[in-house]
């Protein structure tokens, strides 16, 4: 079965995005550069909710380097009810039943499916257990407001930690799973 794996860059205070979708905040550099590549080469399906597809798909496309290329190629497929078209290259649109297509792609031959930005999407996927992973990338930086990753839930959901990475950058990723998982 694939892995399914939760990405995201937040700050210390659990913001994924800053006021008005800000995220000058990233620190990006050389290191986190080779970690991406590193976790996500066994990656071949990246899953968005709506405005994430959006965010992404008027970046990427006009975008050069590896990222870009990856991010451009690999199977996209995005979850909206409100969406009428996903032109974006190799993008499928959904707008069915979130935890059963998300299930019937976790059963298909291939790589490890990833999840970036997308908190509500993120949220549904909590509900009905379909996270194998967590891995978030904690920016040294509070906002103070934004929009947080995770929205709450009905559930508690215990974590086992799989790994800690401390970046030059201040940067600091932390690797979980749930526990169900392990």
């Amino acid at each position: 079965m694939r892995k399914l794996i939760i990405w995201d860059m937040v700050t210390v205070d659990g913001f994924f995005e800053g006021p008005d979708r800000d995220i000058s905040w990233f620190v990006f550099e050389e290191e986190l550069e080779n970690y991406i590549r590193e976790t996500q080469e066994k990656a071949d399906t990246l899953i968005f909710g709506r405005v994430t597809y959006e965010l992404m798909a008027a970046y990427w496309p006009s975008e050069q380097g590896w990222i870009a290329d990856f991010m451009n190629k690999i199977e996209k497929v995005v979850f909206s009810r409100t969406l009428k078209s996903a032109d974006w290259n190799n993008t499928k649109l959904f707008n069915g039943n979130v935890a059963e297509e998300v299930s019937k792609l976790k059963t298909r031959d291939g790589g490890d499916i990833f999840v970036f930005g997308s908190a509500d999407l993120t949220a549904s996927l909590m509900e009905h257990g379909l996270i194998d992973e967590y891995h978030l990338g904690i920016n040294p930086v509070i906002l103070g407001r934004g929009t947080p990753l995770f929205k709450g839930g009905p559930n508690r959901i215990p974590l086992k930690h799989l790994e800690t990475r401390t970046l030059k950058s201040g940067v600091v990723i932390l690797h979980y799973a749930p526990e169900s998982r392990q």
